[in-house]
């Protein structure tokens, strides 16, 4: 710029003599120390659609069962979707049907399998969802297997019911088991 002012003179000021200047001075190749706006648009176009297309948003269907009260957690990850089974004090519920019930803090014997661990309707109940979700996989392209349950369990329960259920989901193929739990405040 400092050439342009030297090549102005005296008639600095007239429009007429300024345009003149600074189309010659364009010819001979000086470049101007202005800032490239459409260049600074470009990258702060490219970095906003980055961040839109990286960002999701959690939004999940998650029915809590009745008469239950899940265990506090700091845990951040969002519930995913996935087979519901809810164990309350009473019953142990897949996809909001009773499969079996829970008497004095014990699931009934005559639901147990001779291994004394797995849970007979339970077992069965699991084969029919996996069936019905390899079906499904089997027919489509966006549809597969994951073999994922989200646990909602009361706190209160004994540990032996816990394991009986979580043993028989693993046997039953169901092994990506998630606990539902409800977020510390603070």
């Amino acid at each position: 710029m400092a050439g342009a002012a030297d090549a102005v003179g005296s008639s600095r000021g007239s429009r007429a003599t300024s345009g003149r200047v600074t189309s010659r001075v364009k010819k001979q190749g000086a470049v101007s120390g202005g800032l490239m706006l459409a260049s600074m648009l470009d990258i702060l176009m490219s970095v906003l659609f980055f961040l839109l297309m990286n960002y999701s948003s959690s939004v999940t269907d998650f029915n809590m069962g009745k008469n239950i009260v899940l265990p506090n957690s700091s845990a951040i990850m969002p519930p995913m979707p996935a087979l519901q089974l809810v164990v309350t004090k009473n019953a142990i519920i897949l996809d909001d049907k009773e499969i079996a019930t829970i008497v004095n803090g014990n699931i009934d014997p005559k639901v147990i399998y001779k291994d004394g661990v797995s849970i007979i309707p339970l077992m069965q109940a699991l084969k029919v969802q996996k069936d019905k979700s390899l079906y499904i996989q089997n027919n489509s392209d966006n549809h597969s297997f994951t073999g994922a349950i989200v646990l909602q369990a009361d706190k209160d329960l004994q540990f032996s019911i816990l394991k009986k259920v979580i043993y028989t989901a693993g046997v039953s193929d169901f092994v990506m088991l998630k606990l539902a739990v409800l977020k510390n405040e603070g």
